[in-house]
Protein backbone atom coordinates (compact mmCIF):
# COMPACT_ATOMS: atom_id res chain seq x y z
CA UNK A 1 0.00 0.00 0.00
CA UNK A 2 2.56 2.52 1.33
CA UNK A 3 4.47 1.63 -2.10
CA UNK A 4 1.66 2.06 -4.47
CA UNK A 5 0.85 5.26 -3.24
CA UNK A 6 4.44 6.32 -3.29
CA UNK A 7 4.54 5.35 -6.73
CA UNK A 8 1.54 7.82 -7.27
CA UNK A 9 2.84 10.57 -5.90
CA UNK A 10 6.09 10.20 -8.12
CA UNK A 11 3.74 9.79 -11.12
CA UNK A 12 2.28 13.28 -10.47
CA UNK A 13 5.33 15.34 -9.94
CA UNK A 14 6.70 13.85 -13.37
CA UNK A 15 3.23 14.76 -14.67
CA UNK A 16 3.57 18.22 -13.26
CA UNK A 17 7.66 18.96 -14.80
CA UNK A 18 6.56 17.50 -17.98
CA UNK A 19 3.69 20.08 -17.87
CA UNK A 20 5.55 23.10 -16.86
CA UNK A 21 8.42 22.25 -19.50
CA UNK A 22 5.99 22.15 -22.48
CA UNK A 23 4.14 25.54 -21.60
CA UNK A 24 6.44 28.96 -22.10
CA UNK A 25 7.20 31.62 -19.81
CA UNK A 26 4.27 33.68 -18.50
CA UNK A 27 4.29 37.12 -20.16
CA UNK A 28 4.68 39.94 -17.54
CA UNK A 29 1.40 42.40 -17.45
CA UNK A 30 2.37 46.02 -17.68
CA UNK A 31 0.65 49.13 -16.17
CA UNK A 32 -1.24 51.22 -19.57
CA UNK A 33 0.42 54.43 -20.42
CA UNK A 34 -1.79 57.35 -18.70
CA UNK A 35 -4.14 58.96 -21.26
CA UNK A 36 -2.81 62.29 -22.61
CA UNK A 37 -4.52 64.30 -20.89
CA UNK A 38 -2.79 62.79 -17.53
CA UNK A 39 0.97 64.19 -19.41
CA UNK A 40 0.67 68.12 -18.97
CA UNK A 41 2.93 69.47 -16.20
CA UNK A 42 4.36 73.03 -15.64
CA UNK A 43 6.87 71.79 -18.19
CA UNK A 44 4.69 71.75 -21.25
CA UNK A 45 2.20 74.08 -23.06
CA UNK A 46 -0.23 72.72 -25.25
CA UNK A 47 0.46 76.07 -27.04
CA UNK A 48 3.63 77.58 -26.31
CA UNK A 49 3.19 80.66 -28.12
CA UNK A 50 -0.30 81.62 -25.92
CA UNK A 51 0.40 80.42 -22.99
CA UNK A 52 4.55 80.40 -22.87
CA UNK A 53 4.95 83.68 -24.34
CA UNK A 54 4.08 86.53 -21.53
CA UNK A 55 4.45 89.98 -22.19
CA UNK A 56 5.56 92.65 -24.46
CA UNK A 57 8.58 91.56 -26.83
CA UNK A 58 11.66 93.14 -26.16
CA UNK A 59 12.60 96.52 -28.09
CA UNK A 60 16.24 95.56 -28.71
CA UNK A 61 15.60 91.31 -29.35
CA UNK A 62 17.96 91.90 -32.00
CA UNK A 63 21.25 93.38 -30.13
CA UNK A 64 22.63 90.51 -28.93
CA UNK A 65 22.94 88.77 -32.35
CA UNK A 66 24.65 92.16 -33.77
CA UNK A 67 26.82 92.43 -30.85
CA UNK A 68 28.12 88.52 -31.74
CA UNK A 69 30.20 89.55 -34.36
CA UNK A 70 28.22 88.83 -37.36
CA UNK A 71 27.87 84.84 -36.78
CA UNK A 72 24.29 84.65 -37.07
CA UNK A 73 23.45 83.87 -40.82
CA UNK A 74 20.79 86.00 -42.04
CA UNK A 75 18.77 85.63 -45.71
CA UNK A 76 17.99 88.03 -48.19
CA UNK A 77 14.99 87.53 -50.34
CA UNK A 78 15.95 87.23 -53.95
CA UNK A 79 15.44 89.81 -56.17
CA UNK A 80 15.83 92.32 -52.57
CA UNK A 81 18.71 94.38 -51.40
CA UNK A 82 20.84 93.98 -48.25
CA UNK A 83 21.31 97.55 -46.24
CA UNK A 84 24.76 97.60 -47.12
CA UNK A 85 23.82 97.62 -51.22
CA UNK A 86 23.81 101.06 -51.65
CA UNK A 87 19.61 100.89 -52.44
CA UNK A 88 19.45 103.91 -49.03
CA UNK A 89 17.91 107.30 -50.91
CA UNK A 90 20.55 109.64 -51.24
CA UNK A 91 21.27 112.73 -49.49
CA UNK A 92 20.72 111.32 -46.18
CA UNK A 93 23.85 112.68 -43.74
CA UNK A 94 27.04 110.50 -44.89
CA UNK A 95 25.71 109.50 -48.60
CA UNK A 96 26.56 113.17 -50.11
CA UNK A 97 28.36 111.29 -52.64
CA UNK A 98 25.77 109.88 -54.11
CA UNK A 99 24.45 113.08 -55.18
CA UNK A 100 28.07 115.71 -55.81
CA UNK A 101 31.56 114.73 -56.03
CA UNK A 102 34.51 115.82 -54.08
CA UNK A 103 35.69 117.56 -57.12
CA UNK A 104 32.26 119.57 -57.75
CA UNK A 105 32.71 121.04 -54.23
CA UNK A 106 35.81 122.19 -54.05
CA UNK A 107 35.57 123.54 -57.98
CA UNK A 108 32.54 125.29 -57.24
CA UNK A 109 33.84 127.39 -53.91
CA UNK A 110 36.93 128.41 -56.46
CA UNK A 111 34.45 129.93 -58.76
CA UNK A 112 32.24 131.09 -56.13
CA UNK A 113 35.14 132.47 -54.75
CA UNK A 114 36.20 134.48 -57.77
CA UNK A 115 32.12 135.51 -57.93
CA UNK A 116 32.63 137.01 -53.92
CA UNK A 117 35.53 138.97 -55.37
CA UNK A 118 32.86 141.17 -57.95
CA UNK A 119 30.62 141.25 -56.31
CA UNK A 120 32.00 142.61 -52.67
CA UNK A 121 33.55 145.47 -54.08
CA UNK A 122 31.99 149.20 -52.53
CA UNK A 123 29.45 150.54 -50.56
CA UNK A 124 27.43 151.54 -52.89
CA UNK A 125 27.26 148.50 -55.26
CA UNK A 126 26.83 146.33 -52.35
CA UNK A 127 23.92 148.46 -51.42
CA UNK A 128 22.27 148.13 -55.00
CA UNK A 129 22.70 145.12 -56.01
CA UNK A 130 25.50 143.16 -54.44
CA UNK A 131 23.97 142.28 -51.30
CA UNK A 132 21.04 139.91 -53.20
CA UNK A 133 23.93 138.74 -55.55
CA UNK A 134 26.43 138.42 -52.20
CA UNK A 135 23.03 136.91 -50.11
CA UNK A 136 22.76 133.80 -52.98
CA UNK A 137 26.48 133.26 -53.52
CA UNK A 138 26.94 133.32 -49.93
CA UNK A 139 24.05 130.76 -49.02
CA UNK A 140 25.55 128.43 -51.59
CA UNK A 141 29.30 128.47 -50.03
CA UNK A 142 26.73 127.51 -46.82
CA UNK A 143 25.35 124.73 -48.41
CA UNK A 144 28.71 123.50 -49.53
CA UNK A 145 30.55 123.42 -46.19
CA UNK A 146 28.16 121.87 -45.10
CA UNK A 147 27.88 119.20 -47.54
CA UNK A 148 31.36 119.01 -46.69
CA UNK A 149 31.42 118.78 -43.11
CA UNK A 150 29.52 115.36 -43.47
CA UNK A 151 30.59 114.35 -46.72
CA UNK A 152 31.55 110.61 -46.48
CA UNK A 153 34.79 110.13 -48.21
CA UNK A 154 37.78 113.35 -48.61
CA UNK A 155 37.22 116.93 -49.47
CA UNK A 156 39.32 119.95 -49.33
CA UNK A 157 38.62 122.07 -46.37
CA UNK A 158 36.95 119.07 -44.04
CA UNK A 159 37.84 120.29 -41.22
CA UNK A 160 37.21 123.78 -41.10
CA UNK A 161 33.96 123.36 -43.40
CA UNK A 162 31.50 123.16 -40.05
CA UNK A 163 33.07 126.86 -38.96
CA UNK A 164 33.04 128.35 -42.36
CA UNK A 165 29.09 126.60 -43.00
CA UNK A 166 27.88 128.64 -39.89
CA UNK A 167 29.57 132.03 -40.81
CA UNK A 168 28.76 132.05 -44.44
CA UNK A 169 25.14 130.74 -43.47
CA UNK A 170 24.97 133.49 -40.65
CA UNK A 171 26.18 136.42 -43.24
CA UNK A 172 24.10 135.45 -46.03
CA UNK A 173 21.28 135.51 -43.68
CA UNK A 174 21.99 139.11 -42.47
CA UNK A 175 22.31 140.31 -46.65
CA UNK A 176 18.52 140.65 -47.02
CA UNK A 177 19.11 144.07 -45.59
CA UNK A 178 22.02 146.25 -46.81
CA UNK A 179 23.20 148.03 -44.39
CA UNK A 180 27.01 149.02 -43.81
CA UNK A 181 27.22 146.25 -41.21
CA UNK A 182 26.22 143.76 -43.45
CA UNK A 183 28.99 145.50 -46.01
CA UNK A 184 32.08 145.04 -43.44
CA UNK A 185 30.32 141.32 -42.75
CA UNK A 186 30.39 140.97 -46.38
CA UNK A 187 34.28 141.48 -46.59
CA UNK A 188 35.72 139.78 -43.73
CA UNK A 189 33.72 136.36 -45.18
CA UNK A 190 35.42 137.45 -48.48
CA UNK A 191 38.52 137.66 -46.68
CA UNK A 192 38.48 134.23 -44.99
CA UNK A 193 36.97 132.38 -48.22
CA UNK A 194 40.42 133.83 -50.12
CA UNK A 195 42.75 132.72 -47.28
CA UNK A 196 41.01 129.56 -47.13
CA UNK A 197 41.44 128.83 -51.22
CA UNK A 198 44.85 129.73 -50.72
CA UNK A 199 45.70 126.84 -48.13
CA UNK A 200 45.36 128.95 -44.65
CA UNK A 201 42.86 127.82 -42.10
CA UNK A 202 41.37 131.23 -41.02
CA UNK A 203 38.88 128.91 -38.60
CA UNK A 204 41.07 126.93 -36.45
CA UNK A 205 40.21 126.71 -33.13
CA UNK A 206 36.78 127.80 -34.25
CA UNK A 207 34.55 124.89 -32.92
CA UNK A 208 31.21 123.79 -34.74
CA UNK A 209 29.02 120.72 -35.20
CA UNK A 210 29.62 118.55 -37.87
CA UNK A 211 25.88 118.08 -38.44
CA UNK A 212 24.15 120.93 -40.26
CA UNK A 213 20.71 122.22 -39.30
CA UNK A 214 20.03 122.82 -42.63
CA UNK A 215 17.50 125.70 -42.25
CA UNK A 216 20.11 127.43 -40.34
CA UNK A 217 22.79 127.19 -42.87
CA UNK A 218 20.62 128.25 -45.93
CA UNK A 219 17.02 129.60 -46.73
CA UNK A 220 15.25 128.56 -49.46
CA UNK A 221 15.09 131.77 -51.56
CA UNK A 222 18.99 132.14 -52.14
CA UNK A 223 18.81 128.69 -53.51
CA UNK A 224 16.23 128.78 -55.90
CA UNK A 225 18.13 131.83 -57.28
CA UNK A 226 20.92 130.25 -57.93
CA UNK A 227 18.90 127.42 -59.91
CA UNK A 228 17.30 129.90 -62.04
CA UNK A 229 20.50 131.60 -62.43
CA UNK A 230 22.15 128.56 -64.00
CA UNK A 231 19.27 126.82 -65.20
CA UNK A 232 18.28 129.34 -68.26
CA UNK A 233 21.60 130.63 -69.48
CA UNK A 234 23.51 127.05 -69.28
CA UNK A 235 21.91 123.85 -68.06
CA UNK A 236 18.87 123.80 -69.77
CA UNK A 237 20.42 125.31 -73.44
CA UNK A 238 23.77 122.54 -73.03
CA UNK A 239 20.16 120.12 -72.66
CA UNK A 240 18.39 121.13 -75.80
CA UNK A 241 21.18 120.18 -78.15
CA UNK A 242 23.27 117.21 -79.33
CA UNK A 243 26.61 119.33 -79.84
CA UNK A 244 26.58 121.61 -76.78
CA UNK A 245 25.62 118.62 -74.55
CA UNK A 246 28.45 116.98 -76.18
CA UNK A 247 31.41 120.00 -75.98
CA UNK A 248 30.04 120.45 -72.69
CA UNK A 249 30.33 117.43 -70.37
CA UNK A 250 32.10 118.42 -67.53
CA UNK A 251 29.96 121.53 -66.94
CA UNK A 252 26.90 119.61 -67.24
CA UNK A 253 27.96 117.34 -64.91
CA UNK A 254 28.61 119.81 -62.61
CA UNK A 255 25.70 121.80 -62.47
CA UNK A 256 23.84 118.66 -62.39
CA UNK A 257 25.47 117.35 -59.42
CA UNK A 258 24.69 120.88 -57.86
CA UNK A 259 20.90 120.54 -58.54
CA UNK A 260 20.61 117.29 -57.02
CA UNK A 261 22.53 118.01 -54.17
CA UNK A 262 20.04 121.44 -53.96
CA UNK A 263 17.20 119.29 -54.89
CA UNK A 264 18.22 117.36 -51.74
CA UNK A 265 18.92 120.18 -49.22
CA UNK A 266 15.54 122.16 -50.16
CA UNK A 267 13.60 118.93 -48.62
CA UNK A 268 15.91 118.69 -45.07
CA UNK A 269 13.94 118.96 -42.26
CA UNK A 270 13.35 122.40 -41.07
CA UNK A 271 13.48 123.99 -44.81
CA UNK A 272 10.24 125.78 -45.77
CA UNK A 273 7.73 123.61 -46.48
CA UNK A 274 9.58 120.34 -46.41
CA UNK A 275 7.06 119.16 -43.89
CA UNK A 276 4.84 119.28 -46.95
CA UNK A 277 4.39 115.96 -48.62
CA UNK A 278 3.85 117.45 -52.32
CA UNK A 279 6.40 119.85 -51.79
CA UNK A 280 8.87 116.75 -51.07
CA UNK A 281 7.72 115.16 -54.08
CA UNK A 282 9.18 117.77 -56.24
CA UNK A 283 12.16 118.09 -54.49
CA UNK A 284 12.35 114.34 -55.23
CA UNK A 285 11.70 114.82 -58.85
CA UNK A 286 14.53 117.76 -58.99
CA UNK A 287 17.16 115.49 -57.01
CA UNK A 288 16.39 112.48 -59.39
CA UNK A 289 15.97 114.34 -62.78
CA UNK A 290 19.82 115.55 -61.67
CA UNK A 291 20.66 111.86 -61.12
CA UNK A 292 19.92 111.37 -64.43
CA UNK A 293 21.30 113.85 -66.12
CA UNK A 294 24.82 112.82 -64.47
CA UNK A 295 24.63 109.38 -65.29
CA UNK A 296 23.57 110.48 -68.92
CA UNK A 297 26.47 112.23 -69.01
CA UNK A 298 28.92 109.54 -68.41
CA UNK A 299 26.97 107.31 -70.58
CA UNK A 300 27.46 110.27 -73.09
CA UNK A 301 23.10 109.56 -73.80
CA UNK A 302 22.04 112.98 -75.29
CA UNK A 303 18.29 111.07 -75.28
CA UNK A 304 18.11 110.26 -71.72
CA UNK A 305 19.62 113.67 -70.57
CA UNK A 306 17.23 115.66 -72.80
CA UNK A 307 14.24 113.73 -71.40
CA UNK A 308 15.63 114.57 -67.80
CA UNK A 309 15.74 118.27 -68.91
CA UNK A 310 12.13 118.12 -69.39
CA UNK A 311 11.60 116.49 -66.15
CA UNK A 312 13.19 119.39 -64.26
CA UNK A 313 11.50 121.94 -66.56
CA UNK A 314 7.98 120.51 -65.50
CA UNK A 315 9.14 119.92 -61.83
CA UNK A 316 10.16 123.38 -61.47
CA UNK A 317 7.28 125.03 -63.16
CA UNK A 318 4.80 123.16 -61.03
CA UNK A 319 6.59 123.75 -57.97
CA UNK A 320 6.53 127.52 -58.55
CA UNK A 321 2.73 127.34 -58.85
CA UNK A 322 2.21 126.46 -55.31
CA UNK A 323 5.36 127.05 -53.87
CA UNK A 324 7.70 130.36 -54.96
CA UNK A 325 9.21 132.34 -52.80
Amino acid sequence: MTRALAALVLTALVATVLTAQTKGPKTARRAQPPPPTKLKSDLFFADAFKEGLVGERPADLGKAAAASGGNVATSVPSGSSSAGSGSAAPAAAGNWSGLISAGTIEDTIKSLKQQVDKDVTTLSDFKGKGHKLARRDYSLLAMLFGIAGEYDGEVRWKKDAAAARDAFGRSAANFKVATDQAFNEAKARKEELNELVSGSSPYAGKSADAKATWNQVADRAPLMQYLESAWEPRLKPALGEKTQFNSSGDKVLRDAELFAAIGAVLAKDGMKDAGDAEYQAFCNRLRDASKQIIEAVKQKDFESASKASSAIGKACTECHENYRS
